[in-house]
């Protein structure tokens, strides 16, 4: 027999969709609403943080530091991600009046963004090895903290922060997110082995569902970038569209480099589960404006892929 329960445990990301989809529409339309909207507005940039670092918590906590070593397919991921970038920069620097300049720098910001460090988090509730997942994490934020600084200025000149400047700035947007509550739960493990395993034991989902909560937030604010987005319709759907062959096809390499190396499930993550949030900050921040867009569909499109995903983990079960 369904039950709600059920229904909210195998389709929360479509429903989290869902839900930041109609509440998006209904504070931008319904006028009574207006005084919600300024407050929910207040509340998100510390809400968000919030949520991301007790749901990485719980995942951490069922981590073994020993796993947590890197590993081959790691490896290869880098090389591929460094492969795509070096392609969009030569082609974005021998095309600088191309209309097709914000196709290729929303490609780019996809392509340069680190894996998300919620991708252990799907990673987990898929079967797949969280920590090594975690590691691509940490490994692939440190290659965009380099790589940024370094291509940005070569595709959008004049921008006014040195190469160190903007790499600390990036490092202090990703690092507190992964690193501190992967200390606290080492810690914990460490200090406190009793409160630990109780988190570990206790938390089963709820880092899960944490994160659908996290999707609505992102979905709305998402919709709102595209909808407001400066320029071209058309060159919009073009960016939508493209990006979401682009998702597909990560995945679908990181999982057969994953399979190779017997981590099919953490390595899918690690090429397409993009840390969208930073992406579009530095989209928004240094390149084209509607650059931005891309990785606010990749957030849409690997959500989709991500259902699909438990959902067929789920009815193999």
């Amino acid at each position: 027999m369904i039950t709600v329960k059920s229904i909210l445990k195998d389709w929360t990301l479509p429903l989290s969709m869902a839900v930041g989809t109609v509440s998006y529409i209904a504070l931008t339309q319904i006028e009574a609403l207006h005084d919600t909207k300024v407050t929910l507005a207040a509340t998100v940039p510390y809400l968000l943080p919030s949520l991301i670092f007790v749901m990485l918590l719980f995942s951490y906590c069922k981590i073994e530091p020993r796993d947590l070593k890197p590993r081959l397919w790691h490896l290869w991921l880098t090389l591929i991600q460094m492969a795509e970038v070096a392609v969009m920069v030569w082609w974005l620097r021998n095309n600088e009046q191309s209309e097709w300049r914000p196709l290729a720098e929303a490609w780019l910001a996809v392509f340069i963004a680190p894996m998300a460090a919620v991708g252990a988090v799907v990673t987990q509730k898929i079967g797949g090895n969280a920590a090594t997942a975690t590691t691509y994490t940490i490994i692939s934020s440190t290659l965009t903290a380099i790589a940024v600084p370094l291509v940005y200025p070569l595709v959008e000149p004049g921008m006014n922060m040195t190469f160190v400047e903007l790499f600390l700035k990036i490092l202090s947007r990703v690092f507190p997110t992964i690193m501190a509550p992967l200390a606290i739960a080492l810690l914990m493990k460490w200090i406190v082995p009793k409160a630990h395993r109780f988190v570990a034991e206790k938390s089963k989902d709820y880092s899960f569902y944490l994160w659908g909560i996290c999707t609505a937030v992102n979905t709305a604010q998402i919709i709102r970038s595209i909808v407001s987005s400066p320029g071209s319709g058309i060159m919009v759907v073009w960016i939508c569209a493209t990006v979401g062959v682009i998702v597909c096809i990560q995945f679908i390499v990181g999982k057969h480099i994953g399979t190779v190396n017997d981590d099919t499930i953490a390595a899918g993550q690690g090429l397409a589960q993009k840390n969208t949030v930073l992406s579009i900050w530095m989209a928004m921040s240094f390149l084209n404006p509607q650059a931005a867009i891309g990785p606010g569909a990749c957030l849409l499109w690997q959500n989709v892929f991500n259902s699909w995903q438990i959902w067929d983990y789920q009815r193999k079960k």
